[in-house]
């Protein structure tokens, strides 16, 4: 009896009505069929099968742009909302309110999925809203943390503040220094907070901005609104909500609404399905007025446009029993039930983030990937942009919009609406958990019984708490867990784990004296596929980390890794591996090239890498980031064998000089970025065979003298940027053949442009700026022959109509302006009409005042400077003649107002006795100061707070009288860090006081004309041979003979030239230090007599230049031992009268150039024996070398092309490019 009694309790568990017992079975029965769904996928492509996905009638989404949909979203959220729109504008802009009000707050209230954040997102991006000095965006969320609030603020103002464990009083302080005296817009989104005393101290922390600034909220509940308005800064008026009457209350939309939201996203602008208009109206009512539903519904429909399968979606009901917002989520539930299978599980494991999370696609793309959702990155890409044509992702507004670096097509950082991850929470149920410190409730027991993805969040020091875990999980990730420690055996439970996200935490793991190990545990998680384990203290991997033989994705990031064990060249999965910011990385195991899957690689700033594997041959990757690479030297030379790579960045790898052959193999390369490399000196011939190319950058390299012809072939390529080439005089004379639409030279060297450039029909942007005169009126001959938009000026007139000519610029919307005659402006006003704010295209702006026809009536320049602030993205801004002792404020906050800014050039400032923080400029690459008399010293506030000008790579200061300290390090001590560290061009003119304190910058290319000082003191003997320069111009100085031994610590100089020295007899002693110089030239030493003997010492020397040396009258015999000498120019030389026979022993000697010598009347018999000249002769004492085939020996004069005015330097540099190694 007790054995049948058994028998049946046993059925009866095991029964299908058991469900406990089902949810026990059901993940081991989804596994098997998932194996036996993948099996037959094998066998029907081993069939040559094609699997079918019939696409819904006239289905419009392209899943493979983001723009679209994003602007769709947009554009659909604010139907139905004009008069908000409106009202809200109109109360930012109510000026007549500014004078006398403090700051105010505008709430936007509703129910959530009305369209509060999407309505305050079109009024933050509306032109009309320009003029405030500040603007940014916070998401809050329910955990009000004014921490994260001020931290998110302070980062939008000012992004080069360093925040990374900022106090909370670090924040308050620099909050105060950033916002007095501006007027500021600050969006504060999804605020839930009611504790008034936050809020106070809230309104505390923004109260410094200047009246007339505005905080818009968005909240579900009116009682926020009603503790806004209480407190001592709203009881004085300081700080309080606009009244009640101003205060913007959403309501639902019409169902004629809804419908247009839904027609929007269902058939676009322009699509009219008359059939279906029945039907979905209909279905419009079931939204509730909510334009959220109708979006994710309108995305549904779109996919599904038939009669039948709109009918099912009218006639779907679902019950979601009591619940808050319960008719939005029953809406909204009604979106997932259509939404298509493949991606259901992908918008499920959202719920596994916490509300307001910020995400960047590719690792959410990669999440998905380890738990099985997707296949690959195409699927993950599709997914993403189907959820947010549904808005069931957004992009994330409190960031900028960047593209993604693996996926072009998908936006980096996405997030989600409350009410949506309140949808994906309901849907996943049982099978998420939080652990939250500050939410004791949400460690219910019951739970963790199905738990597949977990979350850990604000814990500190709670060991404990991993024994809570259950043992089922497949996810795991912590957050804001920064004091939070793993101990050894914190998942010796979960050993199901797939995904583990450990970066908000800290590691106490397996350590010895000098290393820091992940816990031991995490080698026991057999089945994991993703780790991040970025930021975290880690030094090494152990060597037993090959066991995680499932891992696909390893993020180690910002760690203090110094290597990798030679063992994870065993993880045959691993396709994305990130290893950026490791400063103290070294190398790569040698056996690196066995991670054959591998297709993401990001090793930037990785600043000790000194070379990569001589075999790194990985067949699949696609993606290479070594940017900043500081040390790496050499790529290995099978590194063409990396025939899937799609983008390669070797930008800031300073020490690359040249690429190996087999770099041309690159087929499939579509982006490359050199940017930076400023020892590369040569592109491989073969340059051309890079037939998919479509980017490159070649900015700021200043040794690259010249393109390969071949590059010509490359007709896939788009985009070519040569800005800051320094060395690069000329382009290849077929460039024109290129399909280019954008080429950017500005600040180059280059001294004539190939008219070919002219047919260049695709080019639709040609940049041009501060590079040779002749080159910059060409550049704009030829924009006008291709209906380019150009340059447009205009010089302000007296219209005798009650306003200035500047007022007809406000419909004007061009690249590049210039506006003249600004001292005739009268009426400030005037200026600020034309909305330069508004002007998005404009790239440049030139602002110039005449202080020479300076009217009386005139106004202030710094009222009219005042209210010409350009639009956020302008490049280049030129000043010239500003006559007032100040600036404006927005000149004073420039890194925030003018984050793009990569040109600044101020000249003939006569007032003008401070500078701005131009330091802070997070782009700036050239800074021009000319004739500012009263600016002595240049010091610690022209870096502003973080600054450190790492991007400048030109500095041009010309007639800067009085400047006499301009300091490089922030301590102004030897021991500090440079602050200007990797300048290419040092050009100084007529600054006879100035001194670097106590270094100069860190500079490749010096010139200094009549600036002598810079070069006085004696510290350059303590400067490592990487901070020195390695080409040096001295013009016009006056130094006594003692004052030259200070070049005796230039050592790395390969470039040498004296021009117009007075009174220099003899060549310095310091000069024979030289020992690696290759070219010199002596231009104008009127006093100069002899050569030194020593001059044959300088054996590297390829290249000599000595012209108008009038008193110089023989050459010594030691110049015979200068055997690498290929080019010897001798010009407009009085003195010289003989050329000696030893001439004939320079066997290296290529070009020989004597110009207006009229002394020296004939050759030497030695001549003879120069068989490398390389064009005949045309004097009279030919026969001496007409038994060589090719000679020359008399030079020509330079034609019109190269133009009379060339430099003496450019002549040479021409010659040694031709000639030279």
């Amino acid at each position: 009896m007790m054995l049948t009694s058994t028998f049946l309790q046993l059925k009866l568990f095991f029964s299908r009505n058991n469900q406990i017992f089902q949810r026990i079975t059901m993940p081991h029965k989804l596994k098997k069929l998932r194996g036996e769904i993948e099996k037959i996928g094998k066998e029907g492509q081993a069939l040559n099968l094609v699997r079918h996905q019939e696409q819904a009638q006239g289905s419009i989404i392209n899943n493979e742009s983001f723009v679209g949909i994003c602007d769709e979203g947009l554009r659909s959220g604010v139907v139905g909302r004009d008069m908000e729109k409106d009202k809200i504008i109109r109360l930012l802009l109510n000026k007549g309110a500014i004078a006398r009000e403090g700051i105010s707050i505008i709430p936007i209230v509703g129910l959530g999925g009305l369209g509060k954040s999407t309505l305050a997102e079109s009024v933050f991006v509306d032109k009309r809203v320009n003029d405030f000095e500040v603007r940014a965006w916070v998401h809050v969320s329910k955990e009000f943390d004014l921490r994260k609030i001020g931290s998110a603020i302070l980062k939008s103002i000012n992004s080069s503040i360093n925040l990374d464990n900022c106090s909370l009083q670090f924040l308050q302080e620099n909050l105060k220094k950033e916002l007095a005296g501006r007027r500021y817009l600050i969006v504060l989104d999804d605020l839930w907070e009611e504790d008034g005393d936050k809020l106070e101290r809230l309104k505390q922390m923004l109260q410094h901005g200047r009246k007339g600034s505005r905080v818009i909220v968005t909240t579900r509940n009116q009682s926020v609104v009603n503790k806004l308005s209480t407190g001592v800064l709203a009881h004085q008026r300081k700080f309080c909500p606009v009244p009640n009457s101003d205060q913007i209350n959403l309501f639902v939309l019409s169902t004629d609404e809804c419908w247009e939201v839904m027609k929007q996203t269902a058939f676009g602008p322009d699509d009219d399905k008359s059939d279906l208009e029945e039907i979905g109206r209909e279905i419009a009512e079931k939204c509730w007025g909510v334009p959220l539903v109708a979006i994710a519904l309108g995305q549904v429909m779109s996919e599904l446009r038939t009669v039948e399968a709109w009918q099912k979606i009218r006639d779907t009901n679902i019950d979601l029993g009591h619940r808050d917002h319960k008719k939005t989520l029953e809406r909204l539930m009604l979106s997932y039930y259509y939404m298509k299978l493949d991606f259901k599980m992908c918008f499920t494991y959202l719920a596994a983030f916490p509300k307001g999370f910020i995400i960047e696609s590719d690792r959410l793309i990669q999440q998905w990937k380890a738990l099985g959702y997707i296949h690959g990155w195409d699927d993950g890409k599709r997914c993403i942009n189907y959820l947010m044509g549904m808005s069931f992702l957004q992009i994330s507004r409190s960031s900028v919009i960047r593209s993604s670096p693996v996926h072009a097509n998908a936006p980096r950082e996405l997030t989600m609406h409350d009410l949506v991850h309140d949808l994906a929470t309901i849907i996943l149920g049982h099978e998420s958990l939080v652990l939250n410190a500050t939410e004791p409730r949400s460690r219910k027991k019951a739970n963790r019984r199905y738990c597949r993805h977990a979350q850990l969040i604000n814990y500190q020091n709670q060991y404990k708490v991993f024994n809570d875990l259950p043992g089922s999980i497949r996810s795991f990730h912590v957050r804001h867990s920064e004091k939070q420690q793993l101990s050894q055996k914190a998942f010796s439970r979960t050993k199901y784990i797939r995904v583990l996200d450990l970066s908000g935490c800290l590691v106490v793991g397996q350590s010895t004296p000098s290393s820091i190990l992940l816990p031991s545990s995490v080698l026991q998680l057999k089945l994991l596929r993703y780790l991040d384990a970025s930021s975290l203290p880690i030094t090494s991997l152990p060597e037993s980390f090959h066991t995680l033989q499932n891992m696909e994705t390893l993020i180690l990031s910002n760690c203090s890794l110094e290597t990798l064990p030679d063992s994870i060249c065993s993880l045959h999965k691993l396709s994305y591996l990130d290893l950026a910011g490791n400063a103290r990385f070294s190398k790569l195991p040698d056996n690196f090239h066995l991670l054959s899957k591998l297709i993401f690689l990001n090793m930037s700033s990785c600043s000790k890498l000194t070379k990569l594997p001589d075999n790194f041959s990985l067949e699949c990757l696609e993606h290479l980031n070594l940017s900043g690479c500081h040390e790496l030297k050499n790529l290995p030379q099978d590194f063409g064998n990396l025939q899937n790579l799609r983008f390669l960045n070797l930008s800031d790898c300073y020490k690359i000089s040249v690429l190996p052959e087999s770099f041309c193999q690159l087929k499939h390369l579509k982006d490359l970025n050199l940017s930076d490399c400023r020892a590369l000196v040569v592109l491989p011939e073969c340059f051309g065979d890079l037939s998919d190319l479509e980017s490159l950058n070649l900015t700021s390299c200043p040794r690259l003298a010249q393109l390969p012809e071949s590059i010509c072939k490359m007709t896939n390529l788009k985009c070519l940027n040569l800005s800051y080439c320094l060395g690069m005089l000329e382009l290849p004379s077929s460039l024109g053949d290129l399909n280019l639409q954008i080429l950017d030279i500005s600040a180059g060297a280059l001294r004539h442009l190939p008219g070919s450039i002219s047919k260049m029909t695709s080019l639709t942007e040609f940049v041009v700026t501060s590079g040779h005169p002749r080159v910059y009126e060409k550049a704009q001959e030829i924009k006008k022959h291709l209906n380019l938009p150009g340059r447009k000026v205009h010089r302000v007139r007296n219209t005798g109509r009650g306003h200035d000519s500047i007022v007809e610029l406000g419909d004007v919307n061009c690249p590049e302006l210039l506006i003249g005659s600004l001292q005739r402006v009268k009426r400030p006003e005037d200026a600020e009409r034309i909305k330069l704010r508004d002007k998005s295209c404009l790239r440049q702006l030139a602002l110039h005042w005449n202080q020479k026809n300076m009217n009386a009536h005139a106004s202030s320049a710094e009222y009219v400077l005042k209210r010409l602030i350009p639009a956020r993205n302008l490049e280049q801004l030129m000043i010239q003649g500003y006559s007032s002792k100040g600036f404006p404020n927005w000149m004073w906050h420039i890194s925030s107002h003018l984050p793009c800014i990569t040109y600044l050039s101020l000249s003939d400032l006569g007032a003008c006795d401070n500078l701005p923080p131009f330091g802070q400029l997070p782009n700036l690459r050239s800074l021009y100061l000319q004739k500012i008399p009263n600016i002595t010293k240049v010091g610690r506030k022209f870096y502003g707070k973080g600054g450190t000008c790492k991007k400048l790579r030109l500095l041009q200061l010309q007639s800067m009288d009085n400047l006499v300290e301009w300091r490089t390090t922030l301590s102004g001590k030897e021991d500090g860090e440079f602050l200007i560290s990797n300048l290419h061009n040092l050009e100084l003119k007529d600054c006879p006081k100035l001194k670097f304190r106590p270094y100069p910058p860190r500079s490749m290319f010096w010139c200094l004309d009549n600036s002598d000082k810079v070069l006085a003191g004696s510290t350059f003997w303590k400067l490592s041979s990487s901070i020195l320069p390695c080409r040096m111009g001295i013009k016009n100085c006056s130094f006594y003979p003692g004052k030259w031994h200070r070049l005796k610590q230039f050592l790395t100089l390969e470039e040498f030239s004296l021009t117009s020295c007075h009174g220099l007899m003899a060549l310095p002693e310091a000069i024979r230090c030289f020992t690696s110089l290759k070219k010199l030239s002596l231009t104008s030493l009127h006093w100069l007599e002899k050569m030194p003997e020593w001059l044959g010492h300088l054996t590297s020397l390829q290249v000599l230049g000595i012209k108008d040396c009038c008193n110089l009258t023989f050459l010594p015999e030691s110049m015979k031992n200068l055997t690498a000498l290929r080019v010897l120019m001798l010009l407009e030389c009085e003195g010289l009268d003989i050329l000696p026979q030893w001439l004939g022993q320079l066997s290296s000697l290529r070009e020989l150039r004597i110009r207006d010598c009229p002394n020296i009347t004939s050759l030497p018999e030695s001549i003879r024996n120069l068989t490398g000249l390389v064009r005949r002769s045309r004097r009279e004492d030919a026969y001496k070398v007409s038994h060589i085939r090719k000679v020359v020996f008399e030079l020509e004069e330079p034609n019109e092309e190269q133009g009379q005015e060339e430099s003496q330097e450019a002549w040479m540099n021409r010659l040694s490019k031709k000639y030279g190694e």
